[in-house]
């Protein structure tokens, strides 16, 4: 009997929202994301963390939990150009912090991220550095995470809403 590989996600979904929409116009069905990561072994935690202004993404967040995601969710920053508005919600510090910590709890064998945040390679290379498998799982996954990561998986028509019968919508 082989040993089944523990298993951390970690998804930052406002990254994953905007490049999905980017490549395909349409909505991430994070079951489908889910399913895709059970593949690797057993899961042992998943975190969502995004953004809300009030309390406009409570279904979003109901859909998150149902697909098993701890969510982790706060106000953005909201900077004015003129009459453009840009939210900012940074989570780079709390991901690492939650990766930290699981890691340091021991048990971890593959940390999956749903992220392409530059500010995240320094992370990517330590938890390798620690023998601890990475698999970036994301849309449109820029050149350099395919040479530091041990895996990369590019997010299909397979994972987004409508591409999947048993998909919860928001």
């Amino acid at each position: 009997m082989q040993d089944t590989k523990k298993v951390g996600i970690f998804v930052d979904t406002s990254t994953l929202y905007h490049k999905v929409q980017r490549k395909f116009h349409k909505k991430l069905c994070y079951d489908a994301y889910v399913e895709v990561c059970d593949r690797l072994g057993s899961i042992i935690k998943s975190v969502a963390y995004g953004m809300q202004q009030h309390d406009e993404a409570g279904g979003f967040i109901n859909c998150l939990n149902l697909a098993g995601f701890e969510t982790k969710f706060k106000r953005p920053r909201i900077l004015k150009f003129g009459d453009q508005k840009l939210k900012l919600c940074n989570w780079d510090s709390v991901l690492t912090l939650d990766i930290v910590h699981l890691i340091d709890g021991g048990g971890v064998d593959v940390i999956v991220l749903g992220s392409t945040n530059f500010d995240l390679i320094p992370l990517v290379k330590w938890i390798r550095s620690l023998g601890i498998l990475v698999v970036i799982f994301a849309a449109d996954v820029p050149k350099v995470f395919h040479e530091i990561a041990d895996k990369v998986i590019e997010i299909t028509e397979n994972e987004l809403v409508g591409g999947r019968s048993n998909c919860r919508q928001e």
